[in-house]
């Protein structure tokens, strides 16, 4: 599962989440899970995808973080997170 997580304004909630729905409705993403909760003087929203594709353009269109390590050849893939390959034998890396 791939939660992104958003962080609003509690005025905001509203718009924030109509345009959601109309922008996954438009996608044709369907999330898992959707929920909220309350900090004080901001809301978090959190989605779950199953996929990961789904979940950074999610992210990207309403400015939030994709939870979780980056699956390997997606967009949040970098080379911090590229598994070390141990040199063939007789090479000294």
């Amino acid at each position: 599962m791939h939660t992104v997580e958003i962080s609003l304004k509690p005025n905001e909630l509203s718009a924030a989440m109509a345009d959601m729905r109309i922008w996954l409705d438009e996608h044709r993403f369907e999330p898992s899970v959707f929920c909220c909760r309350e900090d004080g003087a901001s809301v978090f929203v959190s989605i779950d995808f199953k996929v990961i594709a789904e979940a950074e353009a999610f992210a990207d269109r309403f400015s939030g973080q994709v939870d979780g390590p980056p699956v390997p050849g997606s967009q949040r893939d970098n080379r911090r997170n590229v598994p070390f390959i141990p040199p063939p034998e007789g090479i000294v890396a």
